[in-house]
């Protein structure tokens, strides 16, 4: 079973099988708009290297999220089962699944973020990037906007996870 949703807002279990993504990978942005993924997440697209990446945020910090194309289709599967009516869910779709484009790995291991993605995340040419590995997908930042998150997350570490421990049910 995969758990999906924003950690503050509700989430949606559904079962996809697959492998987890996990790790921080530091890469660039060549100038051609590609990254070249680290072997350690490639091989987790186990067979298909196709793809599907969407704009996201985190904290009102813009950042892509990176999914294969099979946990990206049970998404959308599980967002359609859900009420077209709900003002949340059409802006849900407008924002996330709107913003979906599909690609694919290429031979050398390298994806292709689009321009438009690009520019939503204040992503640069050339620019430093972070790769995080996060369950079923993994997050693209530029390297500034991670860092400051990242210290951000760090300082208040305890707080976060005394309040997952409790989520988990280890008071």
């Amino acid at each position: 079973m995969v758990q999906m949703g924003p950690m503050d807002g509700p989430s949606h279990t559904f079962e996809v099988r697959m492998t987890q993504f996990r790790g921080q990978f530091d890469c660039k942005l060549d100038a051609k708009g590609r990254l070249s993924l680290p072997s350690t997440l490639r091989s987790r697209f186990e067979k298909s290297s196709e793809y599907v990446i969407t704009n996201s945020l985190y904290k009102g910090r813009r950042c892509l999220d990176l999914y294969p194309l099979k946990v990206w289709h049970a998404l959308e599967k599980q967002i359609g089962k859900l009420s077209p009516l709900k003002s949340e869910v059409q802006a849900y779709q407008r924002f996330y699944l709107s913003g979906g484009q599909e690609g694919a790995i290429d031979g050398q291991g390298r994806l292709v973020l689009p321009a438009s993605l690009r520019k939503f995340a204040g992503i640069e040419e050339s620019s430093q990037l972070v790769l995080v590995g996060l369950g079923n997908k993994v997050e693209i930042w530029s390297g500034a906007a991670w860092s400051e998150l990242y210290e951000g997350l760090a300082q208040d570490f305890e707080n976060i996870q005394a309040a997952v421990s409790q989520l988990m049910g280890d008071e």
